[in-house]
């Protein structure tokens, strides 16, 4: 086995096991706003805590026993957190007013806090409440065809009914899929896959887990970030200050048994570093976070030479 073929027998052992890998919590006893404890997890751990199952909400709750306050958590609110219902990915850098271009206009309104899915009339996007019924824009992937729904639905129907029926509501990231949507629509509105969703996690984690106190959210515009106790969630202003809980990676031992032939040298350290180089890259590429430590043991049964 040649040196390519040893790094790849490292990659596949250690991709293979990363999807394991789960969360854990731990209490910062020190307090501070929301933004100061974000910044602390980002710091010394991953992040603020995000809860996405109801195992992790078991997880955090041991964190939070004997301790009778408030502590922050990761979820808060964003006024301009659009996202595409096609592909999950965020609209990044929108923030209201900004233009991407001359094909791109998109007017934000959201009167009476309630305008949080899109529309299109006449190659402009507008923010509407997702209970207005209109016609749709669907998207056929495998056929790369836009398709247009006349009859009049709520844009969660409209969703459901694009999905069912093709791939999704349509996406319009582009000069060149706002021309297709064109061609395929009037000057009437016209739903799309761009939707606003208020509350989300500061590692951008999706989670369906919901676990407000009774009551809450009840602050509005004042209260756009979340604490927690071991009772549930509630919502308070960004600017006070609690004790924390940050997300930390769970500790795994992976050990890879590599063999090769006797003209490589594992003793060699410029052979181990070149291999825990590229093993770390690629790990890094892949999206595994980067609080993670690579070490090279050869046990002592096992040297060559």
């Amino acid at each position: 086995m040649d040196k390519t073929g040893l790094v790849i027998l490292l990659l596949l052992a250690i991709f293979t096991l990363s999807s394991s890998i789960s969360r854990g919590y731990h209490h910062v006893q020190l307090k501070t706003t929301w933004s100061g404890a974000q910044s602390y997890c980002r710091a010394h751990f991953i992040d603020l805590a995000t809860f996405e199952t109801e195992e992790d909400w078991e997880l955090g709750k041991k964190k939070m026993e004997g301790y009778e306050s408030y502590l922050w958590m990761g979820l808060h609110y964003e006024r301009n957190a659009w996202r595409w219902s096609l592909d999950s990915t965020y609209l990044y850098g929108f923030d209201g007013h900004t233009e991407f271009g001359d094909w791109f206009v998109f007017q934000v309104h959201n009167y009476g806090g309630s305008q949080v899915c899109v529309k299109v009339t006449g190659g402009i996007l507008s923010d509407l409440p997702c209970t207005n019924e209109l016609s749709s824009v669907c998207y056929d992937e495998p056929n790369n065809k836009y398709i247009p729904v006349t009859v009049p639905m709520t844009w969660l129907a409209a969703q459901s009914y694009c999905r069912e029926k093709y791939t999704d509501l349509t996406s319009m990231r582009n000069q060149q899929e706002k021309e297709e949507i064109m061609k395929v629509t009037d000057e009437s509105a016209w739903w799309i896959g761009l939707y606003r969703k208020h509350w989300n996690w500061s590692d951008r984690s999706v989670s369906s887990l919901i676990l407000w106190k009774t009551g809450e959210p009840n602050g509005g515009a004042y209260e756009q970030c979340v604490v927690c106790n071991s009772v549930g969630w509630a919502d308070v202003n960004c600017g006070r200050q609690y004790e924390f809980i940050c997300m930390v990676p769970v500790m795994k031992l992976l050990t890879v048994e590599l063999k090769c032939d006797a003209s490589l040298d594992l003793n060699d350290p410029t052979v181990q570093e070149n291999v825990l180089n590229q093993v770390e890259k690629r790990m890094r590429d892949h999206g595994i976070h980067p609080k993670f430590t690579l070490r090279w043991r050869i046990p002592p049964s096992r040297k060559t030479g």
